[in-house]
């Protein structure tokens, strides 16, 4: 007998959590056509209905009601099973964040851990969900959101400002001349964009805002296909290197961060040691007096990089 796969029987468990295909799919970072498509499959495996919906959401079959009633120790029991496996190496650490953080900020800066802690081994794994770490058996997590009703100190703070190449779309000194042009936004995050054009009094039916790949924001923006959001600090490393320039003057702070989560079971040495080295690698964002305040500063300093040989 063919047994359900544990990832349909983990979205079925956070439907009947929510009670709602949106609320779940937002936490498993999925669409609510993908999640609902799982979880027919899931009642054809069965062949039952586990599911009904009413005006509020979904509730459970009776059908749905014993298997969510028999599933929920099983996956218990696994999730205890493979924690304890894996747990047998303690020198693994183990940290979810979302793309983006993952390789502008994280991963350039592993090399530096792994200097002082050599026999400490990070995995990395992206997502755009909140999982529950000690479900997941996950010690970290870094997750961008709203400062409001995040627990604790924030993480990284962020910074907006539009960002793009100058030998493309030539000197942008103003927010309207920004708004001019084609506005690349993380698909995700549209909200980003959408908080700097408002703190610029800048109507929001104005601007061509493109949704694009969030891997592959800055990359077009460097192609000059548009003015990317510049997001701080994952777009930091291409303002000091000159490769892009940024709107700096207009610099807001964002109402979103990047938090530091912590798994609730105790960690292991070397969770703890890796927390620690992330916590102090967490500087003040620098001001925007640190950056090329115009077009002109920009390709004045382009030269001097240039003719170093370093572009």
């Amino acid at each position: 007998m063919r047994l359900p796969s544990t990832r349909s029987l983990e979205a079925m468990l956070v439907v009947v959590r929510h009670g709602s295909l949106a609320a779940a799919a937002g936490e498993l970072g999925m669409s609510v056509p993908a999640l609902s498509r799982r979880i027919a499959l899931l009642e054809a495996e069965l062949g039952t209905r586990l599911f009904e919906r009413v005006p509020r959401g979904l509730v459970l079959t009776d059908a749905g009601a014993i298997f969510h009633a028999d599933v929920m120790p099983a996956l218990d029991r696994l999730r205890a099973a493979t924690a304890g496996v894996r747990r047998t190496d303690r020198n693994v650490v183990r940290l979810t964040t979302i793309p983006a953080f993952a390789t502008r900020w994280l991963l350039p800066r592993l090399p530096h851990f792994a200097s002082i802690h050599p026999g400490i081994e990070v995995d990395v794994r992206t997502s755009l969900a909140f999982e529950d770490l000690d479900a997941c058996d996950t010690d970290f997590a870094v997750r961008l959101a709203p400062d409001r009703g995040m627990p604790g100190p924030t993480f990284l703070p962020i910074h907006l400002l539009p960002i793009w190449n100058p030998d493309r779309l030539g000197r942008l000194d103003s927010p309207s001349a920004v708004a001019g042009h084609v506005l690349l936004s993380p698909d995700h995050r549209p909200e980003f964009w959408h908080e700097w054009l408002r703190a610029h009094d800048i109507d929001l039916a104005t601007p061509r805002i493109r949704d694009v790949d969030a891997l592959l924001l800055y990359e077009l923006a460097l192609t000059g296909t548009g003015v990317a959001i510049g997001i701080e600090p994952l777009a930091t490393a291409l303002l000091r290197s000159n490769r892009l320039c940024g709107l700096t003057e207009h610099r807001i702070r964002s109402e979103r961060s990047f938090h530091f989560v912590t798994r609730r079971a105790p960690l292991s040495r070397a969770a703890k040691l890796f927390r620690d080295w992330m916590l102090s690698g967490a500087k003040p964002i620098a001001s925007s007096a640190q950056w090329p305040r115009s077009c002109a500063d920009w390709q004045s300093d382009r030269s001097r990089t240039l003719s170093r040989g370093q572009g």
